[in-house]
C-alpha cells in the first residue's frame, strides 16, 4: 500500500477541500492508504472519516502569516517523520510552502502541489506581490511537480520563471460522476416557462474579499429597484456576511434578495435558480461553476482569465471587474431576456463535460502518484 498524505489548511468544505475529497473518492483503495490532514474540527473531518480515511489534526497550521509558522513547520516534520509518507499531496499557499519543506527535509519520493490560485494578485501593492512570487518560487523548488486547475495561473507562473516548465502541468478540477449525473438530471428538469413570475439569481460562495461579495450585494440591490420580477439567493458564509445582511435590510429587500448562510447540500438549490452567479475578484477553477454549469444554469462571472476558460458567450456574460454599473445592468438585462437565459444554460450543460472530465482528472493524478512514487498497477 503506498501513503497518501493529502494537506490541508482550513477544515472547511469549500472548494479546495472538495477538490481532495472529489480526487480520493475515485483512486484504487486496495492501492492507496488515505490520510488527510488539517486543522482541527469542521465539516471537513466528518467527511474525511465517513469516507473511511485517517484524518490528522494539525494544531498550528494558521492562515496569515505568524511566528507561529515555525511551530507548524515543526508539527509537519515531526508528522511525515512518524508516518513515513510516500506521497506528500499540498493544497493552498500556506501549506504548499511549509508542507513541500517539511516534505523535502523528510525525504519524501514524491511532492506534489495542486495550485488553486495562486498568493499573488494584481490587485496587491507591487513589494506584496513580489514577495509572495518569490514565495511561490521557493515552494515550487522543494516539490517535484505542480499541478495547476487551469491554463492561466500556468502560463503566468511560467512566464514570471516561478519554476521551470517540465514540473507544472494542468488538469482542470471535475465532478465524481454521481454528482454529475444527479445534477444533469436537474438540467434535463428544467422547463423554459414565460409566464413565470420571477427569475432568480443565485449563488454558492464564500462571504470573503476574494468572492466580491459587498459588490454583488450591493449590485443586487440596485438591480432589484430597476426590476420588480428579480430575486436572488446568495448561499454561504464569511466574515461579511452579517455586513451583507444589514446592506439588504437598508434597502428593505429582505424578501428579494435572501442570504440563508451556509448549505452543505446545494443540489435542493440549484433547481431554484434561473441563473449561476460568480463575480470572484481572483479564481482558480471554481467548483461552484461546474456545478452550476452541470445543472443547466447560465453563468454571470467576473471577466477574468480563470473563468473565461470555462464561460464562454454561448454559456453566459462576462462582466468587468470593478464596474458596477455594468454588474447592474447585466443581471438587470438577463433577467428581462428569460429566453436566451434559457438557452445559454442548456449549452453549459453540454460544454461542461467535455471541459471538465471526472475521468481525465484522476487518471492524470494517479499517472503522477504511481509515476513519482514508484508505484506500478
Amino acid at each position: 500500500m503506498t501513503k497518501l498524505l493529502h494537506l490541508q489548511l482550513l477544515p472547511l468544505l469549500s472548494g479546495v477541500q472538495n477538490f481532495s475529497l472529489h480526487l480520493l473518492d475515485g483512486l484504487p483503495r486496495d492501492e492507496f492508504e488515505i490520510y488527510v490532514a488539517s486543522a482541527p474540527g469542521g465539516d471537513l473531518v466528518d467527511a474525511v472519516r465517513q469516507r473511511g480515511y485517517k484524518h490528522i489534526p494539525l494544531r498550528f497550521l494558521r492562515h496569515p502569516i505568524s511566528p507561529l509558522d515555525a511551530t507548524a513547520l515543526a508539527e509537519l516534520l515531526l508528522l511525515l517523520g512518524r508516518h513515513r509518507f510516500d506521497i506528500v499531496h499540498t493544497n493552498a499557499s500556506k501549506p504548499g510552502l511549509l508542507g513541500r519543506l517539511a516534505a523535502r527535509l523528510c525525504h519524501v519520493p514524491l511532492i506534489l502541489h495542486t495550485e488553486h490560485g495562486t498568493a499573488f494578485q494584481e490587485n496587491q501593492p507591487a513589494f506584496q506581490q513580489y514577495f509572495f512570487r518569490q514565495l511561490e518560487k521557493v515552494g515550487n523548488s522543494l516539490g517535484h511537480k505542480v499541478v495547476f486547475v487551469n491554463h492561466s495561473d500556468r502560463e503566468n507562473c511560467l512566464s514570471l520563471g516561478l519554476l521551470p516548465e517540465e514540473k507544472a502541468l494542468t488538469i482542470n478540477n471535475a465532478l465524481p460522476p454521481v454528482q454529475a449525473e444527479k445534477l444533469a438530471q436537474v438540467a434535463a428538469d428544467r422547463k423554459f416557462d414565460p409566464d413565470k413570475q420571477d427569475f432568480v439569481i443565485g449563488s454558492t460562495l464564500r462571504f470573503t474579499t476574494q468572492k466580491n461579495v459587498v459588490n454583488i450585494t450591493g449590485a443586487a440591490c440596485q438591480a432589484c429597484a430597476r426590476e420588480p420580477g428579480l430575486r436572488f439567493i446568495l448561499l454561504g458564509d464569511g466574515e461579511y456576511l452579517q455586513l451583507c445582511r444589514q446592506i439588504v435590510s437598508s434597502h428593505g429587500l429582505n424578501s428579494r434578495v435572501l442570504l440563508p448562510g451556509w448549505e452543505a447540500d446545494i443540489g435542493k438549490w440549484l433547481p431554484l435558480f434561473d441563473a449561476f452567479l460568480l463575480y470572484s475578484r481572483w479564481e482558480a477553477q471554481p467548483f461552484s461553476i461546474i456545478e452550476a454549469m452541470h445543472a443547466g444554469l447560465p453563468i454571470l462571472g467576473s471577466d477574468i482569465p480563470s473563468i473565461r476558460e470555462l464561460v464562454g458567450p454561448d454559456c453566459g456574460w462576462l462582466v468587468p471587474l470593478d464596474d458596477q454599473t455594468a454588474l447592474i445592468n447585466c443581471l438587470v438585462e438577463v433577467s428581462r431576456d428569460r429566453a436566451d437565459a434559457f438557452q445559454k444554460g442548456r449549452t453549459a450543460a453540454q460544454t461542461i463535460s467535455g471541459i471538465c472530465s471526472y475521468e481525465k482528472m484522476v487518471a492524470g493524478y494517479l499517472k503522477l502518484y504511481r509515476e513519482g512514487a514508484g508505484v506500478r498497477k
